[in-house]
């Protein structure tokens, strides 16, 4: 992977792998650029769909590391969201996996060491859902597993089709312990969210029976309960 650079910009840190880059990452801070779809507005997340020089973008805040105060302050000691997918994701992508969409510079803003804000800016790729694909789609999962890495979201609507191929989305790309249990948390997310008939493909050990349980744990009813109030709650500034 080629050598990650740092520059500040108006009190912004900007983060590229390549020069061209830089200057987007400088045009966007400018507000140099035309927003064309908003796909998503939330609490957690900002998704836009955006054009500068005739060329589109999607361009991602992670608001949950500067908005939810034990992540704010985590931020101290970690990369953050933004530039984890930055070095993540292309370092997959010079392993072989040209499959993931590729993350072009990561900006944050650090007050006292902690995030307080951050976007990151991804290349632009059209395509759809098709569940005929689901088959290779676990197997190309199977590969990056091996390697020693996860998704952390493995659901059919992070993989898109485009040009019938498979583009990866959604992942900061993060790398496993010294267990399998995140590899069989991506399988059991897929196999019990979205695709039950799937085969599943590791040896069910011990570590898959943990990951299981966490897995039903977390969709217990009292459990979801909990975790709606305390998005709620957070949404209203409690530092919960």
């Amino acid at each position: 992977m080629k050598k990650l650079k740092k520059e500040v910009f108006r009190g912004y840190n900007m983060y590229f792998l390549e020069e061209e880059y830089k200057i987007l990452a400088e045009k966007i801070i400018r507000k140099e650029f035309k927003e064309i779809e908003k796909i998503k507005d939330t609490k957690r997340n900002y998704v836009s769909l955006i054009e500068i020089d005739g060329i589109k973008y999607i361009y991602k805040e992670p608001r949950n590391e500067f908005r939810i105060p034990q992540r704010q302050f985590m931020s101290l000691f970690k990369k953050g969201e933004a530039l984890n997918t930055l070095i993540n994701v292309n370092k997959l992508i010079d392993m072989g996996f040209e499959e993931f969409v590729k993350p072009l510079t990561a900006v944050n803003i650090r007050k006292k060491g902690m995030i307080n804000f951050s976007f990151f800016v991804m290349e632009y790729v059209h395509g759809e859902e098709d569940r005929r694909y689901l088959d290779d789609i676990v197997n190309k999962m199977e590969k990056i597993h091996e390697k020693g890495y996860y998704h952390g979201d493995f659901n059919p609507g992070n993989f898109l089709i485009s040009n019938e191929k498979i583009k990866i989305l959604d992942t900061q790309g993060k790398k496993m312990g010294l267990t399998k249990y995140r590899a069989h948390y991506d399988m059991i997310t897929m196999q019990y969210d979205s695709y039950e008939e799937m085969k599943y493909p590791y040896k069910k050990d011990i570590v898959y029976y943990w990951a299981y349980f966490i897995k039903r744990f977390k969709r217990l009813p009292i459990i979801e309960k909990i975790g709606k109030i305390k998005k709620k709650l957070r949404d209203k500034g409690w530092k919960i």
